[in-house]
């Protein structure tokens, strides 16, 4: 089954006190030099004004009041953010992005890279002289995040929820921040335009649900797996399917007595690894037990997509959900 998708997919495809930590003689000198970048390249960014004018303060998702500059120099921190912004057409603000900034698939080619959003350096960040950092709000490690909070450069923390109530609120949030609300209220309208339709297409399927489990590694021949309150369980549920691990919290390894009962029809699997662990998950006795194995029932998609929970998530869901669907067995 295959829907006429209205949703048009983008060419990008608690009051908290902040404690200020000792800093080095490096980073200081570093984040001054945001600071005068800030201040010598506002008059210049100036003229590339956007619709609407950027506020001078906003509250962040830690109920942080944070000042804002120019804007014109930004570190994204977490891949919905930097996807964000390139589905708001202010790609050209942004200097330097984390690794799992994937999808567009140009931004980590042509920005310059922070590393993984867990595992930032505050040095490596401020060194990129950035007037703004927009950071998801699970990154780390807290004691870089907060580093980074007591230097001049203002920093902003981002819902990281991966519902499809976040990706909106956090759309129209992030638009304000950049100035670019308008583009901001049309992607929204995109965006929902998208979830109606996958909604349509679970309305559609028949039932019951299919049982899907998405695999993140392996380790000793037993699969790392994700329950709920993981953003793989948010997706599996936004593509009409349970999640046999939905029981579980988060990631756990799974033992063969764990596995079986669970009798997974469909394996979700990032591309980037999906070879190796199908090829595991095969020579598995357990995992040959249950219908995915008999079926060789995997979905592969590319990590960040699946996971990011950007602006593209609703295309992403249904595409994941047709792919899906080929398993299902004829009534």
């Amino acid at each position: 089954m295959v829907l006429n998708v209205p949703y048009k997919r983008t060419s990008f495809s608690k009051t908290r006190k902040v404690t200020c930590y000792s800093v080095s003689r490096r980073m200081m000198m570093v984040g001054m030099g945001a600071g005068l970048a800030a201040a010598f390249g506002g008059a210049a960014a100036s003229a590339q004004s956007s619709d609407a004018q950027s506020p001078k303060e906003v509250t962040d998702y830690r109920g942080r009041h944070v000042a804002l500059g120019t804007a014109r120099r930004i570190a994204c921190i977490g891949g919905a953010i930097t996807e964000t912004l390139y589905a708001l057409g202010a790609q050209d603000r942004i200097v330097a992005v984390d690794t799992t900034s994937t999808w567009p698939v140009d931004a980590l080619k042509n920005k310059k890279s922070l590393g993984y959003m867990r595992s930032i350096s505050a040095e490596g960040v401020l060194s990129v002289q950035p007037d703004l950092i927009l950071s998801l709000n699970d990154a780390g490690p807290p004691t870089a995040l907060e580093q980074l909070m007591a230097s001049s450069v203002p920093v902003i923390m981002v819902d990281s929820t991966p519902t499809p109530e976040t990706i909106l609120s956090r759309t129209r949030f992030l638009a304000n921040v950049v100035a670019c609300q308008k583009q901001g209220e049309a992607l929204c309208q995109r965006i929902t335009q998208g979830f109606d339709a996958l909604a349509q297409w679970r309305a559609a399927l028949p039932t019951p649900p299919l049982k899907a489990i998405f695999v993140m590694s392996m380790q000793n021949g037993r699969p790392m797996v994700a329950g709920a309150g993981t953003a793989a369980d948010s997706m599996i549920k936004l593509t009409g399917c349970v999640n046999a691990a939905g029981t579980m919290h988060g990631y756990k390894m799974l033992n063969d007595e764990a596995l079986i009962p669970m009798a997974p029809q469909v394996v979700l699997l990032m591309e980037q690894s999906a070879a190796r662990i199908q090829s595991e998950l095969m020579g598995t006795a357990a995992f040959m037990q249950t219908p995915a194995g008999q079926s060789k029932g995997f979905v592969p998609m590319e990590g960040g997509h699946m996971l990011g929970f950007g602006p593209d998530t609703p295309h992403v869901a249904l595409e994941l959900a047709q792919k899906i669907n080929v398993f299902r067995k004829p009534a």
